[in-house]
């Protein structure tokens, strides 16, 4: 049975090619890549999204950074940020920085465990699972972790001259989050899921035919 996928670059209707590890398919019209098989992906991708909670958990537990001006010391923790924001009437940033820094990268990796998990360990689907799985790759592109790590980055070396500032294992520990989170991302390949969650649905179907009755 042929299955059809459109290019997400020019939408042309091509036969996927069934892929081995390390493989890529391109879009023979624009030169796309269609698809990307990288061997272990899924695996990858929980184990990448577990460290990644507790990462989360450690950059929102300890201080983020320590600013001292003229003898006094602040210390400021990550989720604080949004709240600062609102409390100086910035409430469409407040909004957007925890929304895309805190709330959606939180979900998405909850979401990748709930789903991956049973599939890989127990070859069985949770409930929702496939909904949950278009959200996901619907959200991910607006996870932007990285960028709001490189604003920070950037103000920093600005604030640096102005006041006194001390890296907390907060900021460490969101540093080693955002990478942790984009290789859970990049290991995540759209087709090779739904390939997989096929295989575990008929993993399934067979399990309970041959269950006695």
């Amino acid at each position: 049975m042929k299955q059809y996928t459109a290019c997400e670059h020019c939408d042309y209707l091509l036969n996927a090619p069934v892929l081995s590890h390390n493989e890529c398919a391109f879009c023979p019209r624009c030169g796309h890549r269609v698809s990307h098989r990288p061997k272990y992906s899924l695996q990858f991708t929980l184990s990448f999204s577990i460290a990644s909670i507790f990462l989360f958990i450690l950059s929102n537990t300890f201080p983020f950074l320590s600013i001292g001006v003229q003898g006094q010391q602040n210390e400021m923790l990550l989720w604080q940020a949004s709240f600062e924001f609102w409390n100086h009437g910035q409430e469409l940033l407040a909004v957007l920085v925890f929304f895309v820094v805190l709330l959606l990268p939180f979900l998405l990796l909850i979401g990748l465990v709930y789903i991956l998990w049973p599939m890989i360990f127990m070859r069985s689907l949770p409930i929702g699972t496939c909904w949950i799985a278009r959200y996901i790759f619907k959200l991910k592109s607006w996870s932007m972790v990285d960028v709001y790590l490189v604003a920070v980055l950037a103000s920093l070396t600005k604030l640096a001259s102005m006041a006194n500032i001390e890296f907390g294992i907060g900021l460490w520990g969101y540093i080693s989050f955002s990478i942790c989170l984009s290789s859970a991302l990049a290991n995540l390949d759209r087709r090779r899921f739904w390939q997989y969650l096929e295989k575990v649905r008929c993993h399934e179907r067979l399990k309970q035919q041959n269950q006695p009755t």
